[in-house]
């Protein structure tokens, strides 16, 4: 993954592509949020499906839950409380999709970083030359 966020927002470009009228509305697509992926042996290890909280008591995850199914895949559903500047994650709202589903838990940056941290270091890594 790159250190550095290179353009600061996302390019809507492709997203105004694929809708009507230039496709079909039956022609669907969604954007992956976050896949997780070992750095070595590049193996993915979850899927994120990730928005701005603003209260909403559900966001549709029904595509990243089906892919992760597919791949055997943690998912999670991240909502994001920015900070008042907007420059910083102050809370979140987790909820793991697959392979079961739970209710929201509140939770802090911290929390979800270690949570990332753990998946990562209980991979069994597939490149066995790099440890």
């Amino acid at each position: 993954m790159s250190q550095q966020e290179r353009y600061g927002e996302r390019d809507l470009t492709y997203s105004k592509w694929h809708r009507p009228p230039n496709l079909p509305d039956d022609i669907s697509y969604i954007d992956i949020d976050s896949c997780e992926y070992c750095d070595r042996c590049k193996e993915p290890l979850a899927l994120v499906e990730l928005a701005q909280d603003v209260g909403q008591p559900f966001k549709p995850t029904t595509v990243t839950v089906n892919l992760a199914r597919k791949a055997d895949l943690p998912a999670w559903l991240v909502l994001y409380t920015k900070s008042d500047k907007g420059d910083q994650i102050v809370s979140m709202r987790v909820k793991q999709m697959y392979p079961s589903q739970t209710i929201f838990v509140k939770a802090i940056p911290q929390q979800w970083k270690n949570r990332l941290i753990r998946l990562h270091r209980e991979h069994k890594c597939m490149d066995r030359k790099t440890k």
